[in-house]
């Protein structure tokens, strides 16, 4: 089955974003009224008003909930859901263990099903194959615990295990982390809003609404070679560049 194929096919059904952002609900803001605004540990200044930045501080004073060891397993287990291909780098080469980190703080409410289920993997290592630690299993010990856990019940009613429902939930944050990477993106194909070339208004249409192209103001705003310049205008409104 390829792997990247089909998680793709449910992410731009947009199935999966839907189903993880409702899984719980953001963290409420408790700063106590009147507190000053921390300051802002990002590069885009002006752009985050001040009960973001109490809220970004809190974020990052408690980070990161993971620790090393988890995250190597977390690591692990991103790259088993989406490993390299010719589309693509492997999940953990893009960040998506830091993306889970950040959305675990984000939405608490993540935080006992990852967690726990981290500490599943490391009891049922125990108990089927007498390691207790599930990175020193072999690959085949590894996979024939997740095949176990990588699958929801056929019938949507049917509430799934705590096993398999961190599987999903770890499944749907590996894969949004990393199809809103820069690598993601590209393997998406998504182009964003690129600029295009424009020949100005179709002739019949100005015709139809009485109107004859400016050569001088149509030369303006038709020239590709200055397509990427912000346009200036004098005081009156009139276009100058």
């Amino acid at each position: 089955m390829d792997r990247r194929e089909s998680i793709k096919s449910l992410l731009i059904g947009a199935a999966a974003t839907s189903a993880l952002f409702t899984a719980a609900g953001c963290e409420a803001d408790t700063t106590p009224a009147g507190e000053t605004a921390a300051e802002n540990p990002f590069p885009y200044e002006g752009t985050r008003i001040p009960e973001e930045l109490r809220r970004d501080a809190r974020l990052h004073a408690n980070a990161p909930f993971f620790s090393e060891s988890e995250r190597k397993i977390l690591d692990h287990l991103a790259d088993i859901i989406l490993p390299a291909d010719e589309q693509g780098p492997a999940a953990s080469a893009t960040g998506v263990t830091d993306f889970i980190d950040f959305m675990t703080l984000d939405f608490p409410d993540f935080q006992l099903p990852l967690r726990g289920g981290l500490a599943w993997l490391s009891r049922a290592s125990l108990q089927r194959f007498d390691q207790n630690d599930f990175m020193a299993l072999t690959e085949e010990q590894q996979m024939a615990i997740i095949e176990e856990i990588a699958y929801l019940p056929e019938d949507p009613a049917e509430v799934p295990k705590p096993e398999v429902a961190f599987f999903d939930l770890l499944r749907r944050l590996v894969t949004t982390g990393y199809f809103t990477s820069k690598e993601g993106i590209k393997d998406l194909g998504y182009k964003g809003n690129a600029p295009n070339l424009w020949d100005g208004p179709p002739e019949e249409v100005l015709r139809k609404h009485g109107i004859t192209g400016e050569e001088e103001w149509l030369s303006k705003c038709i020239d590709h070679d200055t397509r990427n310049e912000m346009a200036e205008w004098d005081e009156n409104g009139n276009l100058l560049t």
